[in-house]
């Protein structure tokens, strides 16, 4: 098989081609060994199962099955070997590049593997694959215990861990990605492994960040942290605040202790500017945070308290599925003057067509994990993406020109040239190796040639095996 170019599998679109066809001989193989539903293109089932976070994705995989347990994954990616197939992974389904499903693909769907369970004693989580992260916060935080997630209750942890992932506990605790202690893999050829610091180690580092590249991840272990004490919530303030509430907000990320996290955005659907704060340590209420944004500035809202972690995870709206989507933005270590003037301007007059994420990297998130990780970013200080969030099809390309600009204009300022593989709605193969450095990603492109020399595993972030 030739292996896909990164170009190829990582573009969005609504494609809409009809589903490859599938011999009868590899669709009863699935049938027989697959421990849960197989879904055929003929199924009422298949066109709910197949339905994109974003709208601007149309894709229709040659089938889709969704396995109950790692046995049932690895039948499953043993038929399209057999078949010559590629294979697309669905974890939470958010991505927001639409990989979750691929035309053609055989799709498997983790949707029916969410089981959580702690071990509080050693503060470990063991997450299925399929888990969200609202399935994972409530069974952690019942011990007083969390591992970092993301920032909206209802995303995959399966995406959200494997390319990084960001979130309010980033100063104390990291990455999502740094905490990931051992996983249970499914590789190429449908070998179940397991991985942790004494077995793979070189595959552990890769799952830290390199994406869903080397196999399906059917069950994570994660460590876990006290947040008994925790001080979130969010400031919200007119648009026509924005400027100082911006600037205070970008000097209190530079001067503040890592256990202070700010998370400021430009929200144009809610014509709000916010700032998410969550603070883990030891303080008696919220009124003693080293936060000067509520001094002389009128809040709109002020929720900031002493707070349950599972309440900050919250706070953030779900998206539903359904909306277009268009996301791209930069890693930078500090704003220029004239960059941050035109963000501001652009967002109080309205000509700003998406939302502006601002998402600090501070403390024990800009260090390596033991072991070491994938993930290519350390060295700066903010995730800065353009969010373009819309229902009119007639608004597409506009929208999209939107955010290509504002990355554009981020990439003077970015120390690697590579944005967060996360966020982003299509990325080319520069931009993916710019994410991971030189380094980093000739590491990956050597393990992806041992584990996915085929590139079976393809529709992500992809880092192709080695021409050679």
């Amino acid at each position: 098989m030739t292996p896909a170019s990164p170009e190829s599998a990582a573009g969005p679109g609504r494609q809409g081609t009809p589903p490859s066809r599938m011999s009868a001989g590899s669709i009863e193989a699935l049938e027989r060994t697959v421990d849960g539903r197989v879904l055929r293109p003929d199924m009422l089932q298949y066109e709910e199962a197949r339905r994109s976070f974003n709208a601007l994705v149309d894709r229709r995989p040659a089938v889709i099955v969704q396995p109950r347990s790692a046995e049932g994954v690895s039948a499953a990616v043993r038929v399209a070997a057999d078949a010559d197939l590629p294979v697309a992974v669905r974890g939470g389904g958010h991505s927001v590049a639409g990989h979750a499903m691929a035309d053609g693909a055989i799709a498997i769907d983790l949707r029916r593997m969410r089981k959580v369970s702690v071990d509080a004693r050693l503060r470990t989580a063991r997450v299925e694959g399929g888990a969200l992260w609202l399935d994972v916060d409530p069974a952690t935080v019942a011990h007083g215990l969390a591992t970092p997630g993301g920032t909206v209750a209802d995303t995959g942890v399966e995406g959200l861990a494997l390319g990084g992932g960001i979130g309010l506990l980033v100063g104390t605790c990291g990455l999502t990605c740094d905490n990931l202690l051992a996983a249970d893999l499914i590789t190429a050829e449908g070998r179940q492994l397991h991985i942790d610091q004494q077995h793979e180690p070189d595959l552990l580092w890769a799952l830290r960040g390199g994406g869903g590249n080397f196999g399906i991840v059917t069950a994570f272990e994660f460590q876990l942290h006290d947040v008994r004490s925790i001080v979130g919530g969010r400031l919200v303030y007119r648009r026509e605040a924005t400027d100082e509430v911006l600037r205070r907000a970008l000097h209190v990320m530079t001067q503040a202790p890592p256990e202070l996290v700010l998370m400021p955005e430009l929200s144009t659907r809610q014509n709000t500017a916010i700032v998410n704060v969550c603070y883990r340590g030891a303080v008696a209420d919220a009124d003693e945070l080293p936060l000067p944004l509520r001094s002389g500035m009128r809040l709109e809202e002020d929720t900031v308290q002493a707070a349950s972690y599972l309440d900050v995870q919250t706070t953030s709206d779900v998206t539903p599925f359904g909306l277009r989507h268009y996301w791209k933005g930069h890693f930078i270590r500090d704003f220029s003057e004239s960059l941050l003037q035109a963000t501001i301007d652009d967002f109080v007059t309205g000509r700003m067509l998406g939302g502006i994420l601002i998402e600090q990297i501070a403390g024990v998130a800009r260090e390596e994990p033991p072991g070491g990780s994938a993930f290519g970013q350390r060295a700066a200080r903010y995730n800065v993406s353009a969010v373009a969030t819309w229902e009119d099809p007639g608004e597409n390309a506009d929208r999209i020109a939107w955010a290509r600009d504002y990355a554009s204009a981020l990439a003077p300022l970015s120390p690697s040239g590579g944005g967060y593989l996360n966020y982003s709605t299509e990325e080319t193969g520069d931009r993916v190796r710019a994410a991971f450095g030189v380094e980093k990603y000739s590491r990956l492109e050597a393990l992806k040639s041992k584990w996915d020399p085929d590139n079976r595993f393809r529709f992500n972030r992809n880092v192709a095996p080695s021409p050679s």
